[in-house]
């Protein structure tokens, strides 16, 4: 029980240093020296064709929206990013028209606009600060005259991007879907964070590999006794059990440490492997070879 105690306090205190190292690493390397830190929000504003109805010319976003009232869709891109590593750092607005046949489960059509596009950027300090004024009834024309021209219905989405490219890593960073030829629309827009997409990914990598770590150091240090006794079913020939403990002179005693060490002296010198409970021993030139299960579980 001694040397399985010691063995759990060694593996305990490898876990713990361990640990700790990771700590540090992750202070120094992922939050205080992370590439990119972001700030600010995109936001969009909805422009009104003038009419007797809307009292204001603009809606607040997150709202319905009459499609045929609506003059433009504002989109203000603001975004400051800490560039401590000085990347090289591109980026674009992008439209994307997509229609849809069988209840948009069918992408038919897909038509590309490059709505503004920066590159090579090394500053340490980057604010994006983009304001962008999308006419909506463009791209509802757009739509229109491909189905009249091809005399098809279909179920169409605008998909606006800002596309952030770090070292030709792309990171689609903000996403408004619009749908297009419907009578009310429901704008939706996503952001992804950055930093807290690399945090996250590089801090899973991080206990994936403690994890690996610390189960192929548990499976030296202590051994599988279940393993152990896989082995010892595979040379029952050579083994003999008996009931009655044996009586040994201490000075006698070699302690092993390997099953495999008390196999290998048995089958090099043709004799058996006595068995006392979880004893197991071999005698060679008067000497008591002793492999002991107990005390490595």
């Amino acid at each position: 029980m001694q040397a399985k105690r010691k063995k759990i306090l060694i593996i305990l205190s490898f876990i713990i240093l361990l640990i700790g190292m990771q700590i540090i690493y992750i202070k120094k390397n992922i939050f205080q020296n992370n590439t990119y830190q972001l700030k600010n929000k995109t936001y969009y504003e909805v422009a009104l064709n003038p009419n007797n109805y809307f009292l204001n010319n603009k809606l607040q976003a997150n709202n319905y929206y009459i499609a045929n009232s609506i003059k433009s869709i504002d989109i203000y891109f603001n975004y400051y990013l800490k560039n401590k590593n000085k990347e090289t750092i591109n980026y674009d607005i992008t439209a994307t028209l997509k229609s849809y046949a069988d209840n948009g489960t069918k992408l038919i059509w897909t038509k590309d606009f490059n709505l503004k596009n920066i590159t090579n950027i090394k500053q340490e300090d980057l604010n994006i600060k983009e304001n962008y004024n999308l006419d909506y009834q463009y791209y509802v024309n757009y739509v229109k005259s491909f189905q009249e021209y091809f005399n098809i219905k279909t179920e169409n989405y605008l998909y606006v991007k800002l596309n952030i490219k770090i070292n030709d890593e792309t990171n689609p960073y903000v996403l408004l879907t619009i749908p297009i030829n419907e009578n009310i629309i429901d704008i939706t827009m996503k952001e992804d964070s950055l930093e807290n997409n690399t945090q996250n990914i590089n801090i899973i990598k991080i206990i994936i590999f403690d994890l690996i770590i610390i189960i192929l150091f548990t499976s030296k240090v202590l051994p599988n006794k279940d393993n152990e006794k896989t082995i010892l079913k595979e040379y029952q020939d050579i083994i003999i059990t008996i009931l009655n403990k044996p009586n040994i002179n201490n000075n006698n005693i070699i302690y092993l440490n390997n099953l495999k060490d008390l196999i290998n002296i048995a089958i090099t010198n043709n004799i058996n492997i006595f068995k006392y409970q979880d004893n197991y021993y071999t005698i060679l030139n008067n000497n008591y070879y002793l492999y002991s299960l107990e005390k490595t579980t």
